[in-house]
């Protein structure tokens, strides 16, 4: 039995629309060229569960010298949330149709808690058997250890795992661990890469 383990952002996710992704800065009150460099810079804590949503939209306000309270916070939350919640289509198509077809699939992403929970709650998630979140296991990709806790997860040997990220560091370090992965480009490529590889 051959699991395929998914990324979310960027694979089941698509990149937040314009409109959306412009949400976040307007609601700050930044121009979006100084925001979102501000936002990953101190994103990677927030994702691995070391630092709350309040203690991540502080900081990011704080980097750009932004007024913050509970309120604003809470909207900061939600729209973050939201940004990230428009699906791929194509994927969610060629998901159903792996599990109609009985292959094991698990989900592998690095999520913040609010983002997890999110995506627990969505109807597709059930095509999962597993969902691993970096800020549940505290440990996010590209880093090597995610990877061995996610094979004991599955009770797979790595040879028994085919992994898809749209970041080629992550993909780099998961054939690292001996897993076979996949660059994800868009569905249609995926589906090609599948049929070769399986």
């Amino acid at each position: 039995m051959e699991w395929i383990v998914f990324d979310y952002a960027g694979v089941i996710s698509l990149s937040p629309p314009d409109r959306a992704g412009a949400l976040l800065p307007d609601t700050a009150g930044v121009p979006a060229e100084r925001f979102w460099p501000a936002y990953w810079a101190h994103r990677l804590p927030y994702d691995l569960g070391e630092v709350t949503a309040g203690d991540f939209w502080r900081q990011v306000c704080g980097r750009l010298g932004a007024p913050v309270d509970d309120g604003l916070i809470e909207v900061l939350v939600e729209l973050d949330v939201r940004a990230w919640a428009h699906v791929n289509g194509d994927t969610l198509d060629l998901l159903e149709e792996l599990a109609e077809a009985g292959t094991p699939l698990a989900l592998l992403s690095n999520a913040p808690v609010e983002l997890a929970r999110m995506v627990d709650g969505r109807p597709w998630a059930r095509l999962f058997r597993h969902r691993l979140f970096s800020a549940d296991l505290r440990l996010a990709k590209p880093d090597p250890e995610i990877f061995g806790r996610l094979t004991d997860r599955l009770g797979a040997r790595p040879d028994q795992v085919l992994f898809v990220d749209d970041r080629a560091e992550n993909v780099r370090a998961a054939e690292a661990a001996g897993i076979r992965s996949v660059l994800f480009t868009d569905a249609a490529g995926l589906r090609a890469d599948l049929r070769r590889l399986r």
